[in-house]
């Protein structure tokens, strides 16, 4: 039996507008959102890690995304970009090719393992990212509802 779509989580549906209270689940499992998680953790290396930490947090805080049992992916997310990062500059200074010299003295070119550390990288990246949101695909599934702006005072306006 092939599997149907996706569950929506409820924050995600209340953020879309499409919310309905009668067909919520009883005891739906919710977490706690992320206070204070717009730092990084003080142990998160490189300091490219960090970086993308305080401009992912920041975002996904300001849209009440963040949950505290998220705080390890976005971990493993902003590691994977510091590491893509390092990748690409690394292959940028050394190439994309290494010769290795056989025993008998034989030399030739093979591919860098940076490439693969590159790869597996952005893959890491991709697949995370999705679960948070953050690819052009994966975002064309979550509509934000565009909260109208009314006065306090209905007065104001004259």
């Amino acid at each position: 039996m092939p599997p149907g779509r996706t569950p929506k989580p409820t924050a995600q549906k209340k953020l879309e507008g499409t919310h309905r209270p009668d067909r919520e689940a009883a005891n739906a499992l919710a977490f706690d959102p992320a206070r204070d998680a717009l730092d990084p953790p003080v142990d998160l290396k490189p300091e490219a890690a960090r970086q993308c930490w305080r401009v992912v947090a920041k975002e996904l805080h300001q849209k009440s995304m963040l949950a505290t049992v998220d705080l390890a992916l976005l971990r493993a997310y902003c590691y994977q970009v510091a590491l893509m990062m390092e990748a690409e500059t690394e292959l940028e200074t050394s190439g994309k090719t290494i010769t290795i010299t056989n025993k008998g003295g034989g030399s030739y070119a093979v591919k860098s393992p940076w490439v693969a550390i590159l790869s597996d990288a952005t893959e890491k990246v991709s697949k995370i990212g999705q679960q948070f949101g953050f690819s052009p695909s994966s975002r064309t599934r979550i509509s934000v509802s565009k909260s109208e702006k009314k006065p306090a005072d209905p007065w104001a306006e004259l």
